[in-house]
């Protein structure tokens, strides 16, 4: 049986090994960024934008909610799937390069600590929550990757008090104390900029942490989750989205 200094290096070694590996992460930011384009194209077919507009302008809200946008009077009506697709939307250039980046750093950060589908699973439902909140909370319209980044967030700090005495010093720090400052910068950001979603912030980092406290990691010795919870979650995962994909789909046909 491995003692405490082999556990250690063995979380430790896990960690970094896997942070070279991020295959969801760059599935989740290639498809977000290729969605954002794809709406960029169809401005630019229509002659409402020139090339560099494609990537970088304001999408309209009809192309928006025709793709998926959250609509609360849609969503009253029963559209519930828009709940899903509007994580993978984004505004404008700014909001997609603003999300990727979030996406890209603590999507390889919590890829590397819960496994690939505990990741994808944690990122959608953290997602469809802060989409839920803005829908109760009366926002009219919201689309973003924000919720399921804020989620990010919150699971990352609270694996890092969960397993707070099994972890490298250095790691258990970064996780408890250094990302925190920033989820309170940005919900006071989002509290002072009227257009952005800060329910959406708030529901995601809710689902996040609250997901975190009960989920299995890879890292940790002991704590994996059985191969058939990962399986249910990723199959989940995938349902919701192609279910979600495909009623984006019918709006086009």
């Amino acid at each position: 049986m491995a003692g405490p200094v082999d556990e250690l290096d063995l979380i430790e070694d896990a960690v970094f090994d896997r942070l070279a590996h991020p295959a969801v992460t760059v599935s989740l930011v290639t498809l977000i960024t290729g969605l954002h384009l794809l709406l960029g194209a169809v401005m630019w077919s229509r002659g409402q934008v020139g090339v560099i507009g494609a990537i970088i302008a304001e999408r309209g809200p009809n192309l928006l909610v025709r793709c998926g946008a959250m609509r609360a009077p849609k969503i009253d009506a029963g559209e519930l799937w828009r709940l899903v697709s509007c994580v993978f939307l984004h505004g404008d250039g700014l909001h997609i390069l603003l999300n990727a980046l979030a996406l890209w750093a603590l999507g390889r950060l919590c890829e590397a600590l819960y496994g690939p589908a505990r990741f994808l699973w944690l990122f959608l439902i953290s997602g469809i929550c802060g989409a839920c909140f803005s829908w109760l909370g009366g926002n009219e319209s919201s689309v973003g990757a924000s919720g399921g980044i804020f989620g990010l967030m919150g699971a990352a700090i609270v694996f890092g008090w969960r397993y707070r005495h099994r972890l490298p010093e250095p790691m258990s720090v970064f996780l408890r104390r250094k990302l925190a400052p920033w989820v309170v910068v940005n919900l006071v950001i989002g509290a002072v900029i009227p257009f952005i979603d800060n329910l959406g912030h708030t529901g995601g980092l809710v689902g996040g942490c609250v997901l975190a406290m009960v989920m299995g990691n890879r890292v940790v010795p002991g704590e994996e989750s059985p191969w058939a919870v990962r399986g249910l979650m990723a199959a989940v995962s995938l349902v919701l989205m192609g279910v979600a994909a495909m009623a984006v789909a019918g709006k086009w046909l």
